[in-house]
């Protein structure tokens, strides 16, 4: 939105106060409400906010010996400075709009370990090279009959009541009775700015699919974050709770946030991915890219899969990917192929759960795939039939063309440590400081007992 679109709709009243903000590691949508003047009087200099968002888990417990943000410096402030261009007003609340803000030193510096300005930077390296990417996720939500009190009196168990029972995917009479809430959601995303394709009933008690359209990179990543944001504001205002968690229950398969993505020139005009007389009309472009994706998932899985609970979503034959298999149209593969025209071409991860940082998954592809283009890396064999199928698995990795991936967090946390790829990509200042919000993960989860450990320990032992 322009600025004087904005001004304009504050001085007529429409817009009393704006929701400000940026994406914490994990995504959480995180910052104020500011009243509609004072953000017009304030837009040059910007906006404080405690360097603590940073700092501290998603428990919001302040992790120690971070360089970025610690009791020493007094949890100072950074600057968010808001983009315009995503500013929007916010249907489902009168007379609020919403604005994400990238940020800054109050000396003018970008925060290195902001997810957007990690994003940003990738996008920038793309640019350099003549490519523009476009990208959408596809989130697997669960829908519960429940409130924020009564998830607490019931301590988070599993006996929470779901939207609805059963699995019923892809059961149009069935979602159908969920139009009052999913239909509601889908309706406030689409007048928010949010376009969404369509979206399905999913394989699971309350889990439905929402497919977002594709867009420019930063764009989708931005609308993502958003969306995940909205459903849960959306959700609570009916008297409803959504999770995005990987896997919320172990007798239920996961949650995907399966990634889509293309590459274009700088005008966006044509998509270079295709290639009309190739082998599946992949250029030679989209198999250095794919190659590279490939190459280098092992390294920034604990991007697409960042907290303990991700890694329960990968279970043999659950639909979830257990290594760097490619295939044309194969959903048992980690990078499927969409190849069904000369604008649509495209690639789909589907190693990220819904539980993911959208801005981290969207630099961890497109760095990947640059990576390489510029190292022209060699696309390996396309794995055909089963995935999951042992024999086939065993053949392709003896051949080097398949790597398992992590089942684990530490694991997983190793690998990106080392990267020296996602230090030159992403920065180094960056990767410890993602090293060390992921080490603090583990440690809180090893020291935390389980009920699975009470149901299977306490009497008999």
């Amino acid at each position: 939105m322009e600025l004087a679109e904005i001004k304009r709709l504050i001085e007529e009243g429409e817009i009393e106060f704006i929701k400000l903000g940026t994406p914490d590691i994990e995504g959480v949508f995180r910052g104020k409400r500011v009243a509609a003047q004072f953000f017009l009087d304030s837009l040059e200099e910007g906006f404080a906010q405690s360097d603590v968002i940073f700092g501290w888990d998603i428990a919001e417990n302040v992790l120690p010996n971070l360089d970025i943000s610690n009791w020493e410096r007094g949890f100072t402030d950074f600057v968010m400075k808001p983009d315009l261009s995503t500013f929007a007003l916010v249907p489902w609340e009168q007379r609020v709009a919403s604005c994400i803000c990238d940020m800054w030193t109050e000396h003018g510096d970008p925060i290195l370990v902001a997810p957007r300005y990690v994003l940003q930077k990738v996008i920038e390296r793309g640019r350099e090279m003549g490519f523009e990417a476009m990208a959408a996720a596809e989130l697997e939500v669960r829908y519960f009959r429940e409130t924020q009190i009564s998830l607490r009196e019931k301590d988070f168990s599993t006996n929470l009541v779901p939207l609805n029972p059963g699995t019923n995917c892809y059961v149009i009479s069935h979602a159908t009775t969920d139009e009052p809430l999913i239909g509601h959601i889908a309706r406030m995303m689409r007048d928010y700015g949010i376009e969404i394709e369509g979206y399905t009933r999913e394989h699971g008690p309350g889990m439905y699919e929402m497919n977002m359209r594709y867009t420019d990179i930063l764009s989708a990543a931005d609308r993502t974050m958003l969306f995940k944001n909205g459903v849960k504001e959306l959700s609570h205002q009916l008297g409803y709770v959504a999770t995005f968690m990987a896997k919320w229950n172990d007798k239920e398969d996961g949650s995907s946030g399966h990634t889509h993505l293309s590459l274009w020139d700088r005008n966006r005009e044509r998509n270079v991915f295709w290639d009309t007389d190739a082998e599946g009309h992949m250029s030679e472009t989209m198999r250095h890219f794919v190659a590279g994706v490939l190459a280098k998932m092992p390294e920034l899985q604990v991007l697409y899969a960042p907290v303990i609970n991700s890694y329960k979503r990968y279970i043999e034959g659950s639909w979830a990917p257990l290594n760097t298999s490619w295939g044309m149209d194969n959903r048992t593969c980690a990078v499927r192929v969409i190849n069904s025209g000369k604008r649509a071409i495209r690639i789909e991860n589907r190693v990220p759960g819904c539980d993911a940082n959208f801005y981290l998954v969207l630099a961890a592809m497109l760095a990947s795939g640059l990576y390489g283009i510029e190292h022209k890396l060699e696309l390996p064999g396309r794995l055909e039939g089963n995935a999951y199928s042992r024999a086939a698995l065993q053949k392709a990795m003896q051949e080097g063309a398949i790597q398992p991936l992590a089942r684990n967090l530490t694991e997983a946390t190793d690998r990106f440590e080392q990267s020296e790829m996602a230090r030159e990509y992403l920065g180094s200042y960056f990767v410890d400081h993602f090293v060390a919000t992921r080490r603090w993960e583990v440690q809180e989860f090893e020291r935390a007992v389980t009920d699975w450990e009470r149901r299977r320990y306490f009497e008999l032992i």
